[in-house]
Order: structure tokens, then sequence, then C-alpha cells
């Protein structure tokens, strides 16, 4: 009987992992998905800052242009 317990205790413990593996899967979905929505973010605010950083460039240049006064 002892046998049998055991290997009854064993696919008990067989079962839990396998719903534990199940878990972890739906968890590394989520956050998979919340990276590639984070990607977008970083990639739209990497555009954003460099339009910013173009317009003090050329407000920059336009400020060092000398002008013909006439």
């Amino acid at each position: 009987m002892s046998t049998l317990s055991d290997a009854v205790k064993g696919i008990k413990q067989l079962l839990l992992l396998q719903e534990q593996v199940r878990q972890l899967e739906k968890v590394g979905e989520k956050q998979s998905e919340a990276l590639g929505r984070l990607t977008g973010d970083v990639l739209a605010l990497d555009k954003r800052v460099i339009r910013i950083e173009t317009m003090i460039e050329m407000t920059q240049r336009n400020a060092q242009t000398p002008r013909i006064e006439g």
C-alpha cells in the first residue's frame, strides 16, 4: 500500500506542477503583450523627442545666422 500511496502522491505533485506551468505560461503571455505595448510607446516617444530636438536645432541655427538689414 505504501508504494501505491507514493505513486498517488507523485501523480498529485505532477498535476500540481502542470497547473503551475500553465499559470506561468499565462503570466508570460501577459508580460509579452505588455512588453509589446511598451515598445510601441517607447518608439512613439522617441519620434516626439526627435521632433523636439529638430525644432531646437532649427531655432538655434536661425538665431546664429546673421541678418542683412537694409
